[in-house]
């Protein structure tokens, strides 16, 4: 019996994730509570209880329910912004490893190879810059720092 309802509980969808719901769940609560403890003073100043139980109920149902959408809705937006990022990150790495391999397909057509090599060997440092300092990785950023006080050996010997 207790399987079925963990694999129900896995198959929820995103905007019913428990992480999202602690949140709502504990100011419907907080709600609640100070609607009922409200209720508690009324009652002392001689309003009957039982009418106003549900109201407390449904005060706090309605703030959880507005704090979920609005979580909801943000954590989409974060999730938008940073796709949004990642595409821009893409495209600039994109363009300018593009631009590198351009430089390597002009320095075929060159006749010295001293010259072809030097060529080949500033667009591959290029596309090094572009993958250890654009793209930030736990990897590159490590290394991207050695790197750039190391000195390449040329291809040209």
């Amino acid at each position: 019996m207790g399987g079925v309802f963990m694999r129900r509980l896995k198959n929820l969808p995103g905007w019913l994730a428990f992480r999202r719901l602690e949140a709502p769940l504990l100011t419907g609560l907080v709600l609640f509570i100070t609607s009922y403890t409200g209720d508690v003073i009324l009652e002392w100043r001689g309003v009957p209880l039982t009418s106003t139980i549900l109201n407390n109920l449904a005060i706090g149902i309605l703030g959880g329910m507005t704090l979920l959408f609005y979580l909801s809705a943000s954590y989409e937006y974060h999730n938008y912004k940073r796709a949004k990022e990642q595409m821009a990150l893409i495209g600039e790495v994109n363009r300018q490893v593009r631009e590198a391999l351009l430089d390597i397909t002009e320095s075929a057509m060159v006749e010295d190879r001293a010259e072809r090599l030097m060529r080949l060997d500033e667009a591959t440092e290029r596309i090094d810059h572009v993958l250890t300092q654009l793209v930030p990785t736990t990897a590159a950023t490590t290394g991207a720092q050695t790197k750039t006080t190391e000195t390449r050996p040329a291809l040209a010997r």
